[in-house]
């Protein structure tokens, strides 16, 4: 993708400068409600495992995996691994995924190890929601890839409605893809994988299998998805399995993408989003082929105080109701909250939902309410009166 950070180190995404924004009495517009249900220090993440369940769970970069019921009382701590893991630059616990397998769960978390590199472990989920501790407290560790700065880890990590681990891993960091590795199908840089991990309690970092589908053969990885992103730190596929990703950008711009599903498979196969060659609409390195990329049907620009945006829920008549149809994000700098009325292929409208609201760092949805997450910690409901 292409998108517009701060300089070199594009405003380190969200955690380099801890408190870039002082949360100052929150503005909020019309009939928009934000309501305070929780506060999880380093929140960056929140996933409901089933429709059914009368809780969620809230991932904190810190290293911690918290349980709340739908009121926002805690339950209790699922996961501790805050030995494994550092907040230094941008890493941290990123990311949280559930999948079902028979009658069982499973949950997959993103996270960089003390090393920088990014892992994705498994664990075992019990029927009532809580974790299975692994052996000797060991990490099934499924996949592990190198990680050759601090910056640009990506984080988010989902299941498809085909069953399947999509991982978004950012270009590599530094700034401007030194490397050039995002259109590089050779890396699993800058790009969305799609894998099948296996059901294992002692994963040492390659245990999952290629899914019949993935679009790239040898030489390239076979574990591809997707090409061309910068940092998608937030991605999500609604009900229909449209893939929706917001990239964060370079110095100038930052985008929102939309990659339609097709019958067969989620939204995304094949696509290349941009980045290098493109930051948002903007032409950036020109040695990477221009051709063939998905232009970003939302973009803006560093003005007001911008930086980095923190997507993104897309919105139902059951997740908010009277504003069904929208895309909600923020931008983690200017704290700012807005819902683009859109199709995925253009934005017909947009609303500003609130101002003044913290480093925001991520805006999730669930089958019942859409949340924003701060870095300070709040967690909070967004309602349309």
């Amino acid at each position: 993708m292409r998108r517009l950070l701060v300089p070199v180190i594009a405003a380190v995404l969200v955690w380099g400068a801890t408190d870039t924004v002082r949360a100052r009495q929150p503005v909020v517009t019309g009939a928009w409600r934000l309501i305070d249900m929780a506060r999880v220090p380093g929140a960056v993440d929140l996933v409901e495992r089933s429709p059914s369940d009368r809780f969620v769970y809230v991932v904190s970069r810190k290293g911690t995996i918290q349980r709340l019921g739908l009121d926002g009382k805690r339950i209790d701590q699922v996961l501790d691994i805050r030995n494994l893991t550092t907040t230094s630059g941008e890493r941290g616990l990123l990311g949280l995924a559930f999948r079902r397998h028979g009658t069982a769960w499973e949950a997959f978390v993103n996270y960089t190890d003390t090393d920088g590199d990014t892992v994705i472990a498994r664990w075992a989920v019990r029927s009532d929601g809580t974790f299975v501790r692994q052996p000797a407290r060991r990490p099934s560790v499924i996949m592990r890839i190198d990680q050759p700065y601090a910056n640009h880890n990506g984080g988010a990590v989902r299941v498809g409605r085909d069953n399947m681990l999509y991982v978004a891993t950012g270009d590599g960091g530094s700034g401007g893809d030194p490397e050039r590795r995002a259109l590089d199908t050779v890396s699993l840089l800058g790009k969305v994988l799609r894998i099948d991990p296996l059901h294992v309690t002692d994963g040492d970092g390659d245990d999952y299998r290629i899914p019949a589908g993935n679009p790239f053969s040898s030489p390239a990885r076979r574990e591809i998805w997707s090409i061309g992103l910068r940092n998608p730190w937030r991605f999500t596929f609604d009900s229909a399995g449209n893939l929706w990703v917001a990239d964060v950008g370079q110095n100038e711009r930052e985008e929102v993408s939309f990659a339609p599903s097709s019958k067969a498979y989620p939204g995304g196969r094949g696509t290349n989003f941009g980045w290098s060659a493109w930051e948002g609409s903007r032409r950036f390195n020109t040695d990477q082929p221009a051709a063939g990329a998905l232009a970003p049907f939302l973009e803006y620009d560093h003005d007001d105080g911008r930086c980095s945006i923190s997507g993104g829920a897309v919105t139902t008549a059951q997740n908010l109701p009277g504003r069904t149809g929208r895309y909600v994000y923020g931008d983690y700098c200017a704290g700012t909250l807005v819902a683009a009325l859109t199709d995925g292929r253009r934005v017909h409208s947009s609303e500003t939902v609130g101002e003044d609201l913290g480093n925001i760092t991520a805006v999730m949805a669930t089958s019942r309410a859409v949340y924003f997450l701060t870095l300070e910690g709040r967690v909070r409901r967004i309602e349309f009166r």
